[in-house]
């Protein structure tokens, strides 16, 4: 590194848009991450909680951390993991997408299987507990059983703006011989006391079917579609609910991120905002960037830790221990998302 570096760090104007690693991020979706903020303002008025201060804080302080067996770059920083933030659910999508993976690209007969009730003005709640309820009961039924292996769920619900009325439905992928669909209609309607909505059909592309519906696994509808006015009652809805599951052999997946086996091998190697506001000119600078960017192993040695624990009361100064910031590393974009 120059010996003027120090000078350079204190000097150099971070770009307005992307002062911390969370500003970057929510370039890439302005009107969703505006929705999460009003999302949250309005059920902290309502429920008297924090939840906004938890938002805005979400991935604000970031690092990038090196891994010293492979050179392989990623960024950590600490998270809300708050359900309808919109940068925690992409995460989320990413980490069910690589867990689901290794089982449902390698069955022999993937499916999908849809499942709604009828349209109702019953509040929220009520619905997805009947839903629910309704879905185990399929799954229960002899010829199900015999013929599913196993599968994964998830819940989605929309909302109906003329009719004013909430959709909810469940989307499951499984390893399913065939079922008679007017078998399925008929079992469905008998559950549900009168809803025939249930489709089932064979999967050609397993990887596009599982990316598309693990995008629900952590935010079960997006907030631009749902009237502000019924904001409050979609939080309580799901506060503290399960929104994806699995039963069968699919119980084998673990959708809880576990600490990696090489914990011990990554260290940090610079804050996100040091690194962003040199690497147009610093050569340092430019390989962390590059490595993170293009997905390229970055060699030993380059690090800005020593000169950042020289400068006392830099916003990102001191990155978390290890046990907490690495313990989900796939729950951070790289550059080429």
């Amino acid at each position: 590194m120059s010996g003027t570096l120090v000078q350079d760090i204190e000097t150099t104007a971070i770009s307005p848009l992307f002062r911390s690693y969370r500003s970057f991020l929510d370039e890439k979706a302005p009107g969703e991450v505006l929705a999460s903020r009003k999302f949250y303002e309005k059920v902290d008025a309502q429920e008297e909680s924090l939840h906004s201060s938890l938002l805005l804080g979400c991935r604000t302080r970031a690092w990038f951390i090196r891994n010293s067996s492979s050179g392989e770059v990623r960024l950590a920083s600490k998270q809300c993991r708050l359900r309808w933030c919109f940068h925690c659910s992409e995460a989320r999508q990413q980490f069910i997408t690589q867990a689901v993976s290794p089982w449902y690209l390698h069955i022999h007969e993937p499916k999908l299987l849809t499942v709604t009730i009828k349209h109702n003005q019953k509040p929220l709640i009520e619905q997805i507990d009947f839903l629910y309820k309704s879905f185990r009961k399929l799954r229960s039924r002899k010829r199900l059983k015999e013929a599913c292996k196993g599968g994964i769920w998830f819940f989605q619900v929309t909302y109906n703006q003329s009719r004013k009325e909430w959709h909810p439905h469940i989307h499951a992928l499984i390893d399913s011989k065939y079922i008679n669909h007017h078998y399925l209609i008929a079992a469905w309607e008998k559950i549900t006391q009168g809803s025939t909505i249930v489709h089932i059909r064979q999967v050609h592309n397993p990887e596009k079917t599982l990316s598309h519906n693990a995008r629900y696994a952590a935010r079960p509808s997006s907030l631009l579609s749902i009237p502000e006015s019924r904001w409050c009652e979609l939080f309580s809805a799901f506060d503290g609910r399960r929104i994806v599951g699995t039963w069968g052999e699919a119980k084998c997946i673990s959708l809880r991120p576990k600490k990696p086996d090489d914990a011990a091998d990554w260290e940090s190697i610079g804050s996100f905002s040091t690194v962003f506001s040199l690497k147009s000119y610093d050569p340092d600078a430019i390989a962390i960037w590059e490595s993170w960017i293009y997905d390229k192993p970055l060699k030993s040695g380059i690090s800005f830790d020593d000169i950042e624990d020289f400068l006392n009361g830099r916003d990102d100064h001191d990155p978390p221990p290890v046990k907490e910031w690495i313990t989900n590393p796939i729950f951070d974009w790289n550059g080429n998302n």
